[in-house]
């Protein structure tokens, strides 16, 4: 639209201004003959410039009709750059070529089904094994890709936020910030008035952290949404509902409502969905879907199905029909101890009997752990239990540590160490159970004195017992494994620190083993983790490593000792039995004959592997029958007792029992469970990995921008040699052009590929992809039309082609009801001569430079009539547009009218409950002497509330449902000639 003025702007003009570029939207004219520009940013933002303080740019067709045109490379290089910036589309991956880790099927199945869904809430509630971080992690990736996520965060328990940091920098180099107490002070005190929450995009944090008071009311007053949020187990979010209906919410919980309700995307992963409890579940799944159930009665698989993945492992198939996982074969290895070993285990046991006793008398509560923990070291090795008396006997001698004297740190943790102790770290662990040790059971002195002598002639009668059976039966395993196949891996978990370090120096000291525990950094566990893999035959573990190292490389493991929490045992066996193992993976476990402890969890490990072969269940047997069992509790108590190991064996296999048929009845009634077979139904899950390895960003996309790039703005590739990978490209360096220099950009990357199997084969390698700072550098450059110009050019066309003609580059898409723009793509459309339109067949062949463009009258005819050409591609590319929207429309109203579904049957059936009470009360009220009236006010207000939610999520849902095309926007453009014959 032309103004009335004479400052030489229309509206809808590309312009330049101090700061950014746009388009003008409005032009004001003042009396003073001076104009006012309002202008619309490629930021999003409206910017108001006096005209003269402003610089109109000239677009493609501006350029075309003058005749001039840019470098075919620049033109080019733009090109590829908005093709790489819309690299994602329907049903295609972009970050499976950009990570270093060969992604299995069955997980890009996960993703996919979660990022075909329009809102991205799912629990992911797959076996120990098969990866639910990896399939979180690439749904986050590919919301990255497409422009769909800018802020994350990850809620972990605390053990597990480095490891989380760790794998998303190593597998998808990507950088997240911890979250945790002194982080989160020195933030503060630089930004006091800003939201601490707002200060990172990409946040890893643990939820016993998030539930922390000011961390929890930031999380509540959040005013910026998370893009995508995931909990990683995420059965710790509980709330239960109590005999009166009210509901019970723990610190968690709330936690998870604070994010749930900020949050646009929100996964959740946990490998016991279910444990028994309908309530919690229902109460956890509502945080994903507040509207999809009334009640905890109202669910049932059918309704699961969009809201929950899970796959168990004996449900998975490969293309031949085969299991994708072997077998595994639990078998016990007993020992058997000496006379003097007994007699050291009975007396240590009579000793932590009567205090344990002693300390349950005097309500000693912490006392009675650390007699706990000491029948734990007795079972795991002579060398643990002569550490602990030795702490034990000078800690009586320092006085001993009274139970209100514990470090503030650990009264703190000592609930969650009763609790949950899962959900502590192995430092906090570790630290609780040092100063345990150290507690009196009594203040007596002369109970005191009793039992310092009682420990002292412990001690004394350990240090005389230079035989080890159990250690001795352990080396006589691994030698007689390792002398029939000398390059058998095996995986040895211990509990404790102490053990393992025997282990190490005194029982495989003929021997280089690698070795895992919680004091080593991340650094240092992956180099063990090397060695394991490469050099070493024996890899020693602690705790610390039941999660998050993949052995599958090993097939043989033994549990040198059992956890108390049989839940362990099967993280531990995660480790070796998951995708990729190819044997039967062998469990071995080494259980000393005659001892409580071991007769115990010797009978209830037979009874789960039972209850397993039954049901064709793992990961959730462990959790729904040992629910309301304390384990722990019914160990001490049959040796605090003198009770017979056999006799509360019966009574927790009665418990068992009991909840088999409960355990049938939600496996089959309740929760959803996935199949997955590559032979049959889930083959397309191939074509469309296939599909996106060839239609989306590949390696020899990114090499052409990058190297293309670097011949045009200074860049270079040197020392060029073949990479580690058997079937990979090169390894080289690269000398970054110094027009992209600074910032997350170096001037130089030694060792640096393009190749994802060298990348995966060696993490020293710069990996050089889609996400890499060099490449995303690279791409807002050459968009840039300041900068790199690229708008025109002059190509030839193939002998199909009707030449001359116009070729021009459209981006294209549409938007949702909320403004957001929901999908884009590249899309062309050449003119002939004689204005007919197509999008098929157009092949180009090369480029000339425009230099040559006089040499051609056939350029100028094209140059002459490039206002008509332009506007019928433009017409095309509108009707492009419609068609996609079209298609989209379609499947949005299909999703969101589900949505629709579940929101009015949920607002109705509460509505109905409100309106039942409130016509009770009513009646009441008339009653004689019956004063009902705060109970109908209460009532009222809840039903203007319960209808103004409907309202608000049926509009929000309306918003949703729409979707508006998107204006095409021309990116450049090119007129092609037939060099010969034009």
């Amino acid at each position: 639209m032309t103004t009335d003025c004479d400052c030489g702007f229309e509206t809808d003009d590309r312009v330049s201004f101090a700061g950014g570029e746009g388009e003008v939207l409005k032009i004001t004219h003042h009396d003073s003959g001076a104009c006012l520009l309002q202008i619309g940013t490629d930021e999003g933002k409206v910017e108001k410039r006096p005209s003269t303080m402003v610089e109109k740019l000239d677009t493609g067709s501006d350029l075309l009709a003058k005749g001039d045109f840019d470098a075919p490379e620049h033109f080019d290089l733009r090109l590829k750059a908005e093709e790489l910036s819309l690299a994602h589309r329907q049903d295609r991956f972009v970050a499976l070529e950009g990570s270093r880790i060969d992604i299995e099927p069955y997980q890009v199945q996960a993703a996919h089904e979660i990022l075909s869904s329009y809102d991205h809430r799912y629990l992911i509630g797959d076996e120990v094994g098969l990866g639910k971080t990896i399939e979180a992690a690439i749904v986050i990736e590919e919301l990255i890709a497409r422009g769909r996520a800018e802020r994350v965060l990850i809620v972990t328990p605390a053990p597990l936020t480095v490891q989380w940091q760790q794998e998303m920098q190593e597998k998808f180099d990507r950088d997240y910030i911890i979250y945790d107490r002194d982080y989160v002070d020195a933030k503060r005190q630089a930004s006091p008035n800003q939201n601490v929450w707002k200060q990172d995009d990409r946040i890893i944090t643990s939820i016993d952290f998030a539930k922390q008071d000011d961390m929890l009311a930031a999380l509540k007053n959040l005013d910026e949404e998370w893009d995508v949020a995931v909990f990683d187990e995420s059965h710790h979010l509980t709330a239960r509902r109590r005999s009166d209906n009210a509901v019970d919410k723990t610190d968690r919980y709330r936690a998870g409502e604070a994010v749930a309700t900020n949050s646009d995307g929100l996964i959740f992963l946990t490998g016991t969905p279910h444990k028994g409890k309908t309530d919690q579940f229902y109460f956890m799944i509502s945080l994903l879907d507040p509207y999809r159930f009334r009640d905890e009665y109202d669910i049932n698989p059918d309704k699961l199905d969009d809201l929950m993945i899970r796959r168990l492992k004996e449900d998975m198939y490969e293309e031949d029909g085969t299991p994708m996982f072997p077998d595994k074969n639990i078998e016990t290895l007993p020992v058997n101890f000496t006379e003097e070993e007994k007699e050291l285990y009975d007396d240590v046991t009579e000793y932590i009997s009567e205090y344990y006793n002693l300390a349950s008398r005097e309500d000693n509560d912490a006392a009675g752990f650390a007699m706990v923990i000491y029948q734990k070291r007795l079972v795991s090795s002579i060398h643990a239990i002569r550490k602990s008396l030795k702490s034990r006997m000078e800690s009586i001698q320092a006085g001993g540590v009274d139970p209100d004297e514990l470090s503030s740190l650990v009264k703190n943790l000592l609930p969650q160490y009763r609790e949950d102790p899962d959900m502590l770290t192995d430092a906090q662990r570790e630290r609780v159970e040092e100063e345990l040790e150290g507690l009196s059971v009594s203040n007596d002195p002369e109970k005191i004195k009793q039992e310092y002598k009682i420990v002292q002639d412990l001690y004394h009668q350990a240090k005389r017992i230079d035989v080890d059976s159990k250690a001795e039966e352990l080396r006589d395993f691994v030698e007689g494994i390792l002398e029939k196949d000398p390059d058998e891996k095996i995986l040895v978990f211990t509990e404790y620190t102490d053990t393992l370090e025997y282990l190490r120096d005194r029982v495989f000291s003929n021997r280089d083993v690698a070795e895992v525990y919680g004091d080593l950094s991340q650094e240092r566990r992956r180099r063990e983790l090397e060695k394991f893999e490469n050099e070493a035959n024996i890899m020693l573990a602690t705790d610390a490593a039941r999660e998050g190292l993949n052995l599958q490389f090993a097939h043989i493991m033994v549990n040198y000792d059992l956890p108390w929490n049989p839940t362990r045992i099967d993280q531990r066996m995660g480790r070796l039995h998951r995708y990729g193992q190819e044997n039967t993976v062998e469990i071995k476990n080494l259980f000393v004959d005659d001892t409580r402890e071991s007769d115990i969890l010797q009978l209830l490990i037979e009874k789960l592997d039972e209850i397993e072969n039954t049901l064709g269940m793992s990961s959730d047997v462990l959790g729904l029958v040992l629910d309301d069992v304390d384990l722990e509790d019914q160990i001490m108590s049959a040796i605090a007792d003198r009770s017979e190991a056999d006799v509360v064996a019966d009574q927790i296999d009665r418990t068992i029992d009991e909840k088999e048929e409960a355990l049938k009845r939600i496996e089959n009634e309740f929760l959803i469970r996935d199949h997955f077979d590559l032979e049959d139904e889930d083959r397309e899950i191939l074509d469309i990995i296939e599909a996106s390895r060839e239609e989306t960003v590949s390696e020899d996309d990114v090499e052409f921008l990058v190297r293309t790039f670097c011949s045009e703005y200074g860049g270079r590739i040197v020392n060029v040699r073949r990479g580690p990978a058997e079937d990979g490209g090169d390894v080289f360096d690269l000398v970054v052009p110094d027009v992209i220099n600074g910032g997350d950009v170096q001037n130089r990357y030694d060792g640096a590929t393009f190749d994802r199997e060298n990348a995966i084969e060696d993490d020293d390698i710069e990996f050089i992809a889609l996400d890499h700072p060099v490449v995303q550098s690279t791409m807002e450059f050459c968009m840039d039309t300041e900068r790199a110009g690229g708008q025109t050019a002059i190509k030839t066309g193939g002998n199909d082609m009707d030449t001359p003609g116009l070729l021009c580059n459209f981006r294209i898409g549409y938007l949702s009801g909320t403004g957001e723009t929901v999908t884009e793509r590249m899309v062309q459309v050449y003119v002939s001569v004689d204005g007919r339109p197509t999008t098929e067949q157009i092949d180009i062949t090369g480029s000339l430079p425009s230099s040559k463009a006089a040499e051609y009258s056939s350029i100028e005819r094209i140059i002459q009539q490039s206002g008509d050409l332009v506007v019928e591609a433009e017409t095309e590319a509108w009707q492009m547009v419609e068609d996609l929207a079209e298609e989209a429309r379609k499947d949005r109203e299909r999703e969101v009218g589900i949505k629709r579904e579940h929101a009015e049957r949920y607002f109705e059936s509460r509505l109905e409950e409100v309106e039942e009470r409130l016509e009770r009360f009513e009646a009441r009220d008339q009653e004689p002497d019956s004063d009902m009236r705060a109970a109908i006010g209460q009532e009222q207000r809840r039903l203007e509330d319960l209808k103004q939610e409907r309202e608000e999520e049926l509009a929000r849902l309306a918003e949703d449902e729409q979707v508006v095309p998107e204006e095409p926007e021309l990116v450049n453009m090119a007129v092609v000639i037939d060099a010969f014959r034009d």
